[in-house]
Formats: C-alpha cells, sequence, structure tokens
C-alpha cells in the first residue's frame, strides 16, 4: 500500500521482516512483546538469518522451489527495503515516521511464493495475495522497475518470478481471477481475466526485454 501511495483493499495485519541471530528474539517480536506498544493491530513477523540472501550458497537452500523462494525472497525483502517517511493525520493524532519498507519487486516474489501455499481455511488469502500482485505489477510507475530489479534479485529468484508471473497471471489467468472474485478483497471491481493476462505479459515482456 505504500508503494501504491493508497490502500486498495482493507487489512487488520502488518507483515514485517526481521533479522534473527541464534534463538534470540527478533526485535520486531521484542518491540511487539511489550503490552500496549502496537495496540489493535496483529504484527507478523518473518524471522530470516543473517546472511544476505546474495551469499548464501545453493547447497544450502532448500530442493523444493517454493521453499527456496519462500526463505530467497524474505531475506532480499529485508536486504533491498528502502526507506520512505510515512505520516498519519486525523483530527487526535499527526504522527511521522521513517520506516524501511520492501521494493515493489520483493514484494511481487513475496506474495507469489505464498499464493500457492494457502491452503485450508486459509484459502481464501491466495486472492488476496494475486490482487496484490496484480495491483504492483499493473502500475504504470512500477512495472518496468520491477522487472528491472527482478534481475538484481539473487539466485534464480528473478527468472522464477518472472515464470510464475507467465503462469499465475498469463497461462492461468481466468482462475487467477476467479480467486480473487471470489476473496472478495477488490469489492465489486474485481480484474478480469484479461486485465490479468495484460498486466502479466507487460511485466515479462519488460522483464526479457532489460538486459541483466
Amino acid at each position: 500500500m505504500v508503494r501504491l501511495q493508497g490502500a486498495h483493499r482493507v487489512t487488520d495485519d502488518l507483515d514485517t521482516v526481521a533479522t534473527q541471530h541464534g534463538d534470540d528474539p527478533t526485535r520486531v517480536e521484542i518491540v511487539t512483546g511489550i503490552e500496549g506498544a502496537v495496540e489493535g493491530t496483529k504484527v507478523d513477523c518473518i524471522a530470516v538469518g543473517d546472511v544476505p540472501a546474495a551469499e548464501l550458497h545453493g547447497a544450502e537452500l532448500p530442493d523444493d522451489e517454493l521453499d527456496r523462494a519462500f526463505i530467497l525472497s524474505h531475506r532480499w525483502a529485508l536486504d533491498s527495503a528502502e526507506n520512505r517517511i510515512l505520516r498519519a493525520d486525523d483530527l487526535e493524532l499527526s504522527a511521522t515516521v521513517d520506516c524501511r519498507f520492501a521494493s515493489a519487486a520483493a514484494l511481487v516474489v513475496m506474495k507469489l511464493q505464498s499464493s500457492p501455499r494457502r491452503k485450508g481455511d486459509r484459502s481464501y488469502k491466495a486472492g488476496g495475495d494475486l490482487f496484490d500482485i496484480f495491483r504492483l505489477i499493473s502500475n504504470p510507475e512500477l512495472t518496468r522497475a520491477i522487472a528491472v530489479s527482478l534481475h538484481t534479485a539473487p539466485h534464480d529468484l528473478g527468472s522464477w518470478c518472472a515464470a510464475s508471473v507467465a503462469g499465475s497471471f498469463v497461462d492461468q489467468s481466468d482462475r487467477s481471477a476467479a480467486a480473487i472474485a471470489r476473496s472478495g478483497v477488490a469489492g465489486a471491481r474485481s480484474p478480469t481475466s484479461a486485465e490479468l493476462r495484460r498486466a502479466g505479459e507487460l511485466l515479462v515482456h519488460w522483464f526479457e526485454d532489460t538486459p541483466p
């Protein structure tokens, strides 16, 4: 939502990534453990290792492509995070905070690996993941930048992302459009399969057309 400079769906939680050293809690877990620190907001923290994604050896990564993408995408999100100023204003509160936010490309990769993992009671969340990806890759100010950034992703993460976008948004656009519509996250204006396919094709085009 920060990358899109606006809210496109309702959410009640805050997703974070933080380095974990050994068995110690992350800084996020320490802060959220303080009573009243984040009243009314659910904060999820995914702990990652203290080695940058680009420095991980292939032998240390899982063979399963989704498990591999999970590890690489979340660590890369932390490695490539950028500072942004977030300001909140209403009648009773005015606050400004300087935070590190994941890049648009890292968000796309993280959500691509999470969508097929949604099973059982959480299956409806797959539509939310797909809708978030669509909003990011269909934004004219972000599409090319995402494609360029994917070439800087560690290991084979960038090419995996491009192939996954082609699969979910081009080859299986009808299925993805139906998942978004079922989830209800997009409201009455759920994207059509044609819109998903066009967004996916454009991102893949820019990825393939951009020199590594």
